[in-house]
Order: structure tokens, then sequence, then C-alpha cells
């Protein structure tokens, strides 16, 4: 019985327990995207190796997205142009796309965030393998 007090005082303990400066810088990688893991891989880089996987897959995501946005912009703006006799319909299609993506973007971002302020390595398929490989050069 007093084992499973422990545990529980323990479990407790982590719950209540503030997160440490690298959760923390770990989290602002995928919330201030691209200046907070320029400056850990500018810094940190080689003393830290789990902040500097966290700043690569975010800077990777970051990445992704703006070519994302990019493609969506484009086929929008094509869209409206090619639809724009049917009273623009393609760019309201292409607005909800953009939409889409973004949102899309920010939820993964703020999972990530999360995890990461948890202490976590969460890897996301392709770009957390390419951030792990990075991270430990």
């Amino acid at each position: 019985m007093p084992e499973e007090k422990k545990a529980a005082a323990s479990a407790e303990k982590k719950a209540t327990a503030p997160a440490s400066d690298d959760n923390i810088f770990g989290a602002l990688c995928y919330i201030i995207v691209i200046l907070v893991p320029l400056f850990i891989l500018l810094t940190e880089k080689k003393q830290n190796k789990l902040l500097a996987f966290h700043a690569w897959q975010s800077l990777l995501l970051t990445v992704i997205y703006i070519v994302a946005w990019g493609l969506v912009f484009g086929l929008t703006v094509m869209a409206a142009v090619v639809t724009a006799w049917f009273g623009g319909v393609g760019g309201i299609i292409g607005g909800c796309a953009g939409l889409v993506v973004f949102l899309v973007t920010v939820a993964i971002a703020l999972v990530l965030a999360y995890k990461a302020y948890q202490g976590e390595k969460y890897m996301l398929p392709m770009l957390g393998e390419f951030a792990e490989k990075q991270a430990s050069k």
C-alpha cells in the first residue's frame, strides 16, 4: 500500500511540476516558427539533440506549409481566372482549401508543441526521420 501512495505522489508531482527550459523552448519551436528554431540551431545544436530535433522538425513543417500554401494560392488564382465567367467560384473553393491547409498545419503544430512541452519526442512521418538525422549530426 505505501508503494502505491509513492507512485501516486510521484505521478502527481510529474503532472504539477513546472516544465524545464528545454521543454519550453521545444514547444516554442512550433509556436514561434523560424525564429526560435534558427536560434536553437545556431546556439544549442551541439549541446542538446532533443532541442535540435524539435527545431529541425519545426522548420521542415514550416517549409511544407509554405509550399502547400503556395500551391493552393497558385491554383486559386488560376481557378478564379478560369471561372471568372461563372462568378469566381474557383476563388471561393481555393480560399476554402487555403483555410483548410492553414488550420491543419496549426493543429499539427499545436499538438507537436504540447508534446514537446510534455518532454515527449513525437516524430512526424518522414519529417521526423529527417529531423532526427539532421539533429544528430
